[in-house]
């Protein structure tokens, strides 16, 4: 069935008689429609979008949350991979600190003062190549490439250089170390709102490493006005693909994250995802918010993945799926643990 996204009628007669709406006609930056959202509201069926745009997802938030309450629409927005499973695996991390868990992992309300409070949550992602996610991915790395970095520290907002502040990243065995880069995502600004947490950020990097270089030096040279104009990044995407394509015959489509929680008493509690596959954990991590949503965890409104009213008392069983096929998931380990595997030698260890 054909649908055009930016026509009211048509998402509305695409719409008739589903369950739930999946939107990921993406690239989500540079955008201000919200035809989808506004139609599954209008036609009270529950929503869930992939948007990786901060934007995009704040307007969804802000402008229809209350409409899809009043409605009693379920709607979570940026519940893909990355953002999506990673901050499930964030605020997962941060509700065991904080005990905000009973002993069958019902949200309970702990006394004051019981549990750990964070100070910097970092998020790390990694994909070899374009993880076979074709030209899409491709124009909203250079739509990203045009937008300044929001990052938070000691409760205070920078603005930062996009694809800058490079910090080597080891995602473990398989994997090893790949050095990471500064992003404008979403999952920034919902974990500082919403996780309380008062310091943030996301890098990203990828291999082979001069695509790294190659991305750093578009964001520097290129002007902003073309990187940010969806029509040029959709162009220069389908210009680099086929050379794109031929390095993904080599490169993979491996997929790794590294969520980093430090906290006030100074422990650290850190998770790892690894898969062979982005376009097979990305399905993944879809399917299993949709399934959330369809067993009725939502609650009626619009909510970010790691807010309690996105998953319920259902995360531990959001992660079990959303992490179907992983060569390695673990959670809430000391970072140490997570890395390149250490070596003992008379009861000692070395790496």
């Amino acid at each position: 069935l054909p649908v055009d996204i930016m026509a009211g009628e048509s998402v509305k007669a695409a719409l008739s008689g589903a369950s739930l709406v999946i939107h990921s006609a993406g690239p989500f930056q540079r955008t201000d429609n919200h035809n989808v959202l506004e139609c599954a509201i209008e036609s009270r069926i529950p929503y869930l979008d992939v948007s990786d745009d901060l934007a995009y997802s704040e307007r969804s938030k802000d402008r229809y949350g209350a409409s899809a309450k009043a409605a009693g629409v379920p709607a979570i927005i940026s519940g893909g991979i990355y953002p999506g499973t990673s901050n499930v695996m964030a605020a997962h991390i941060i509700s065991i600190a904080r005990r905000e868990y009973d002993e069958e992992w019902r949200y309970r309300q702990p006394a004051p003062g019981e549990g750990d409070e964070p100070k910097l949550l970092r998020y790390s992602y990694y994909t070899a190549g374009s993880g076979g996610a074709g030209p899409t991915i491709l124009a909203t790395s250079f739509l990203l490439a045009g937008e300044p970095v929001i990052v938070y520290k000691e409760g205070k907002r920078y603005d930062l250089d996009p694809i800058s502040n490079r910090r080597e990243v080891d995602f473990g065995p398989g994997i090893g170390r790949k050095g990471t880069y500064l992003y404008n995502l979403p999952e920034c600004e919902s974990a500082y709102k919403y996780l309380k947490v008062p310091g943030v950020s996301a890098r990203f990097g990828t291999d082979p490493f001069f695509w790294n270089w190659a991305m750093w030096l578009t964001a520097r040279v290129v002007p902003r006005s073309l990187l940010n104009d969806p029509s040029f990044a959709k162009s220069f995407a389908a210009l680099t693909d086929p050379l794109v394509r031929s390095v993904d015959k080599w490169a993979g489509a491996a997929v790794a994250m590294k969520i980093e929680v430090d906290f006030m008493d100074g422990k650290n509690s850190s998770g790892i995802f690894v898969h062979r596959s982005l376009p097979s954990s990305m399905g993944y991590s879809v399917a299993a918010f949709a399934q959330a949503v369809l067993k009725g965890h939502t609650s009626p409104g619009v909510w970010y993945p790691e807010e309690r009213e996105a998953l319920g008392d259902s995360r531990r069983e959001f992660l079990q799926f959303a992490s179907s096929g992983c060569q390695r998931f673990d959670l809430n380990r000391s970072s140490w643990a997570l890395e390149s595997e250490p070596e003992r030698l008379a009861g000692l260890i070395y790496w």
